[in-house]
């Protein structure tokens, strides 16, 4: 069971000729899922950021198996939220209905307003500790 499910339809501006979703649209549909994932821990992402406290994407992968196309309705989930000393690991799945559209994972440095690597505060690792709450809702 995902942790948390954001739904979305595929936009018209996603698309190429062919109707089918551009393959990068999927980290945006990623970032979207954590933005709002947070937002439904009760913080917004810009106060993390007032905090000095950034989480840069640092690695990811995603494996596409079948085109997303214009309309279609999405449910972009993450699936599990891996925090470490000072870096986070979500993991995703996008779908439409039974039909897995990609999966895939980013991985996040914490850093300060410099960029320095800082380990994750421990009211941000209590944040994403109320994630197995959110599912439950």
């Amino acid at each position: 069971m995902p942790i948390f499910e954001y739904h979305r339809r595929v936009r018209y501006a996603d698309t190429d000729q062919f109707q089918a979703a551009h393959h990068s649209r999927v980290y945006l549909w990623f970032e979207e899922a954590r933005t709002e994932l947070l937002r439904a821990l009760g913080r917004l992402y810009t106060e993390l950021e007032s905090a000095g406290i950034f989480f840069p994407v640092r690695e990811g992968a995603c494996r596409y198996r079948h085109l997303a196309r214009f309309d279609m309705l999405l449910d972009v989930a993450i699936e599990s939220v891996e925090l470490r000393g000072a870096s986070m690991r979500f993991d995703y799945r996008v779908s439409a209905g039974d039909l897995v559209i990609a999966d895939g994972y980013t991985v996040h440095a914490c850093v300060d307003r410099d960029g320095k690597v800082m380990r994750i505060p421990p009211d941000v690792r209590a944040i994403f500790g109320k994630s197995a709450e959110v599912a439950e809702a």
